[in-house]
């Protein structure tokens, strides 16, 4: 199976911690050369010092996914440090969700979308010319286990995620005859902060309705978006491939439980 990724160019939002994290140093590991982005600083350094100590070769670029006007200045700072962006992988996301009667306004919904839907189009919107024009393009947009069926209790969550999965179908259609693959990787509940405050009764529901028994490992669920940034997946396009471990969807869901 070919996953070399020598003499690509990858870029990864949300890489300066969790899955994010992961996906950008596996990435790395099969010779793409990564542009990091996270909101922070800080996290995105240390991932980009991660892998250019283990020899590899990445920048930093902090920008606000959902702003049009940083995402075009990190692509271009991004281009002009390691080169033309080959490879997209849409993984910044944010977790603020709760029940629907319990909200005081529809910000959460507006944050999710901002994320979710238009930080993913931002970042479509600066590299797909350039992918279009090479014949040649792997889009990865990082949508949830909530998108097998919805998780209750969350629907700016789902609402966000359902949008980029919604987004993958579409230009999957249009961009896979440019050349351009557009796909989904949708991850189970991982060990990364988001889970951290979880109460006890949280966590056991979750592992007693998988299958395998745990959470996923973030390294796990970078293999999925490798394969599908890499060669052995050139015939894979408009796909959601679920890092779940099978996982039997939570519809009594609490946000008391965590």
């Amino acid at each position: 199976m070919d996953t070399d990724l020598s003499g690509r160019t990858a870029l990864v939002t949300g890489a300066g911690r969790g899955n994010g994290r992961a996906i950008a140093r596996d990435l790395a590991a099969h010779g793409a050369s990564v542009v990091v982005n996270d909101l922070e600083a800080g996290p995105a350094e240390d991932t980009a010092e991660t892998i250019t100590d283990a020899g590899g070769e990445a920048v930093a670029v902090t920008a606000d996914v959902s702003e049009a006007d940083e995402v075009d200045a990190m692509v271009a700072e991004g281009v002009g440090e390691l080169g033309t962006i080959d490879i997209l992988v849409n993984n910044a996301g944010v977790g603020d969700a709760g029940p629907f009667l319990e909200k005081d306004d529809d910000s959460r919904f507006q944050l999710n979308l901002d994320v979710h839907l238009w930080g993913s189009i931002n970042c479509i919107n600066a590299v797909v010319d350039d992918m279009v024009e090479a014949g040649y393009g792997k889009i990865t947009n990082v949508t949830s286990i909530h998108t097998k069926n919805g998780v209750g209790m969350s629907p700016e969550y789902d609402v966000g995620k359902f949008s980029a999965l919604g987004l993958t179908k579409s230009l999957a259609l249009e961009l896979g005859r440019e050349g351009v693959r557009v796909n989904a990787v949708a991850p189970g509940w991982a060990n990364t902060r988001m889970v951290e405050d979880f109460s006890e009764e949280t966590h056991e529901q979750i592992t007693e309705l998988n299958p395998l028994g745990r959470y996923a490992e973030s390294e796990e669920v970078a293999d999925a978006v490798t394969f599908l940034s890499s060669p052995a997946s050139d015939y894979v396009n408009g796909h959601e491939l679920r890092v779940d471990g099978g996982q039997v969807p939570i519809d009594n869901w609490k946000y008391d439980n965590r």
